[in-house]
């Protein structure tokens, strides 16, 4: 499964598929990342991919960066 973090505001973090259904709200990107890795810790049979995560910035905009979970 692809996973896909975004920052909404400060201190709503939002764990979302890549078809864009929301799967959980975290305090921290740290946590939803944390949460990725247990899932595919859990799911080993599932390809991993990395995980990319959009970090709002001042101006209303995205920068997206990939990690790896």
């Amino acid at each position: 499964m692809k996973f896909y973090i975004r920052e909404w505001s400060e201190k709503t973090i939002v764990l979302m598929t890549d078809s864009g259904h929301v799967l959980s709200y975290f305090s921290s990107i740290s946590d939803a990342l944390n949460a990725c890795a247990d899932w595919y810790s859990t799911n080993k049979t599932e390809q991993k991919y990395e995980v990319f995560v959009q970090y709002k910035q001042s101006n209303e905009s995205y920068a997206s960066i990939a990690a790896v979970a």
